[in-house]
């Protein structure tokens, strides 16, 4: 095989891994994906040991090792949450988040931080998740506890500061998304 067909070889197999680390930690999967790891891993291997002559090609092998290895770290990392149980998986971690068919983060959208705050940050939570899970972002991370705190403490900030009323919007600006405060006096 050559370098190009191997680093196509290479890109797919990430992809192919993504999805099927995916499936395998919302439940669809019974076993892990090891056999398609170990597809990457060997052609990763090969290449670490003999790397291309040509700048170019190394170039291009050491940007797929370093997505792979920022994937692997993600992944060990949420492999160890489920073994400890702290990874919502399946039908608990679809029922935490929004439909797909629900607005993301292409525009704003407002919540207000005061009178029902805890359904209103629910939603901006809500709409949080969907646009990094849009972005392609990891959300295995977020605490919908930990999120309502800091916005309730930034609401209370602003207020304290003379504004009456806080809204909250999701954004997106290349390609991060963002939860941003619009204090109104």
């Amino acid at each position: 095989m050559g370098f190009s067909s191997d680093m196509e070889a290479l890109k797919k197999g990430m992809k192919q891994l993504e999805i099927e680390y995916e499936q395998w930690f919302s439940g669809a999967l019974k076993q892990p994906p090891w056999p398609t790891k170990k597809k990457v891993e060997n052609i990763i291997r090969n290449y670490s040991r003999s790397p291309p002559q040509n700048l170019a090609e190394q170039a291009v092998f050491q940007m797929h090792q370093a997505k792979y290895t920022t994937y692997s770290e993600m992944w060990n990392r949420r492999v160890r949450l489920k073994e400890e149980g702290r990874l919502a998986t399946g039908r608990e971690e679809r029922s935490k988040r929004v439909p797909a068919s629900s607005p993301a983060a292409d525009g704003p959208s407002r919540q207000a931080a005061t009178g029902k705050a805890g359904e209103e940050f629910r939603t901006v939570f809500d709409r949080y998740v969907a646009a990094k899970e849009k972005a392609g972002q990891s959300t295995s991370n977020l605490n919908y506890d930990s999120f309502q705190k800091v916005l309730s403490k930034q609401a209370k900030q602003l207020q304290s500061g003379g504004y009456k009323k806080v809204d909250f919007g999701v954004s997106m600006k290349g390609g991060k998304v963002s939860v941003v405060a619009r204090p109104k006096k």
